[in-house]
């Protein structure tokens, strides 16, 4: 049967408080946005909206996929509820990248339209002022208490890192759209003065261009998780390690394993020969130790040892060993 180990219940109430300050906070960027863009004629303004919208979509969602994970392995889901969170953050970073995307595709077609001699909107810079200071104080705000809660409950939720990224890019997108849109009316004069009518076009290139490898990274790493391709070298040696030196003190011949990451948890399989007759009861006592040895090293995990002669496969186990 699969072992369980979940974070504990005061680290879900941790979470939870977490991005529950964190959607409410986005809901009134996500408004105050899109009413400064309408005010402003600043396509910088309307991306920081919805790029809020986005992030309070997500910390709904991101609650119920907290609840979720925190669900132990049944009939229709017999390995548990943890890969939900690895799909949560792909389809939310694929999210991002797509309004980024949206967001190039309107500002390219502005700067198409007046080189080509047609009108662009006049930019109104006060409500800017007012919303990009607010907003950049607001994310700061939300990014520490992210970080905070995702340090308090181990560093393993990847839901609390990846909105803790989110804020600080929301912040950032707020601070470098503000300040460059409050610059423009002192380059009359100058040899940018050209560049005013677009100016608001550019900045949205360019912090397009300097943000949108975060999603993408976020979504890779998701994807690695989502297809099953093995957890990085170093848990994967961590767990052999560990295995290891469980199976030499009980006796055991260590063959293998193979790790797989979803979202804050693990899925270790361990390959055991025995050398002997043993038991179910000792199995099962060998992996109650391992478990928590394993538990220490890499977080939460499921984990299933399994009784062979055979190594199996070689699946570079002189990379997977230390």
């Amino acid at each position: 049967m699969p072992a369980n180990a979940h974070p504990p219940r005061s680290d879900m109430e941790i979470e939870a408080r977490a991005l529950t300050v964190g959607k409410w906070a986005n809901l009134f960027m996500a408004v105050a946005g899109v009413a400064t863009a309408l005010l402003s004629h600043s396509d910088a303004m309307l991306v920081d909206g919805l790029y809020s919208a986005v992030n309070f979509l997500s910390a709904i969602v991101a609650a119920r996929i907290g609840l979720s994970i925190a669900r132990p392995a049944n009939r229709r889901r017999p390995w548990g509820y943890d890969f939900d969170e690895a799909l949560y953050v792909t389809f939310r970073s694929m999210i991002l990248i797509g309004i980024l995307i949206f967001a190039l595709f309107v500002s390219l077609s502005k700067i198409a339209t007046y080189l080509t001699g047609g009108t662009v909107p006049t930019l109104v810079f006060g409500p800017i002022a007012v919303y990009a200071v607010t907003v950049v104080l607001i994310c700061a705000g939300l990014a520490y208490n992210y970080h905070r809660a995702y340090v308090t409950t181990g560093r393993r939720s990847a839901i609390l890192q990846t909105e803790s990224k989110a804020s600080l890019i929301d912040g950032a997108i707020s601070l470098g759209a503000g300040g460059a849109l409050l610059s423009l009316p002192f380059l009359p004069g100058t040899v940018l003065e050209p560049l005013i009518p677009i100016g608001d076009a550019l900045i949205v290139v360019t912090l397009v261009a300097l943000i949108i490898w975060q999603p993408v990274s976020l979504f890779l790493r998701s994807l690695a998780d989502l297809a099953g391709i093995s957890a990085p070298p170093a848990t994967v040696a961590a767990v052999a390690r560990r295995t290891r030196a469980a199976a030499l003190e009980t006796g055991f011949r260590y063959l293998r394993c193979a790790v797989l990451r979803a979202g804050r948890s693990h899925y270790v399989a361990v390959y055991l020969d025995p050398q002997r007759s043993v038991t179910a009861a000792e199995i099962d006592a060998f992996q109650a130790r391992l478990r928590t040895a394993l538990d220490e090293a890499i977080g939460s995990l499921r984990l299933e040892v399994i009784i062979t002669e055979r190594r199996g496969p070689e699946i570079g186990d002189a990379r997977l060993l230390p």
